[in-house]
């Protein structure tokens, strides 16, 4: 092979390698949620930031001794307003990726409704919950979790999307394991952070004394608050709003 057919081959080579890395940059980014910050957050802050919270009776703050004002999403999100967020909270009882409550009432189902909401159109959503599915089979609810996903990035186009896993009780958290992980790796899959309070061990025999309510499900005025900032501390690491 002459000197001039080696070089030329090289060049097409080293061409190669330049694309195969750049489609992995690319990919890596959008695996990511597409932010296209130099820290380590993984998603991008929206212009206006709309974020709607769907959740669970945690949302509604069940437990605490001023339900409406205490909950998690409640606090959440006078913080996060301070920063210029908008706030939409969606908060049914018994809500689950899979089961219903009684009534039309899984994440698929309630999102399907707040899409016909036009007063409001949500660019950052956050799914909230998992503890009632506990019926469940964690294959099943992994399903759900994906296709809610899914059905999420089809309503609202670029929609950034986070899970949050269930906030149990310290006493149900062994119950929920399967669960959470079910739900994280599914999150995982499709591209989505997961906020995983099982899995960071946020409830401890320490305290649930102080954060579990008398039902021994639901959490109380305390742990509420404590949950909002452990939140808020994860939310804000995804966004880079710590920074």
């Amino acid at each position: 092979m002459t000197g001039g057919r080696i070089r030329r081959t090289w060049l097409v080579a080293i061409g190669v390698v330049a694309v195969l890395i750049a489609a992995a940059v690319i990919t890596a980014v959008a695996v990511s949620g597409g932010s296209s910050s130099d820290d380590d957050s993984t998603l991008a802050v929206p212009a206006e930031p709309r974020l709607l919270v769907v959740g669970d009776s945690y949302a509604e703050g069940i437990g605490a001794e001023d339900p409406a004002a205490d909950n998690w999403a409640r606090l959440a999100a006078d913080r996060l307003a301070e920063l210029g967020w908008q706030t939409r909270i969606d908060a049914a009882g018994g809500t689950g990726w899979v089961n219903g409550a009684g009534g039309p009432n899984t994440y698929g189902e309630r999102l399907a409704r707040a899409a016909q909401n036009d007063d409001f159109a949500p660019n950052v959503l956050v799914l909230q919950g998992g503890a009632n599915d506990y019926q469940s089979s964690p294959d099943v609810v992994g399903d759900a979790v994906a296709s809610s996903i899914e059905q999420a990035r089809r309503q609202w186009p670029g929609i950034e999307v986070v899970v949050f896993s269930s906030s149990v009780p310290f006493g149900l958290t062994d119950r929920a394991v399967p669960l959470s992980t079910a739900i994280a790796d599914a999150a995982a899959s499709a591209g989505v952070p997961d906020i995983n309070p099982v899995a960071e061990q946020w409830m401890t025999a320490d305290t649930a004394a102080d954060y579990t309510a008398g039902d021994g499900t639901h959490l109380t005025t305390a742990g509420y608050a404590y949950v909002a900032d452990r939140f808020v501390a994860d939310f804000s690491a995804l966004f880079g709003l710590d920074r």
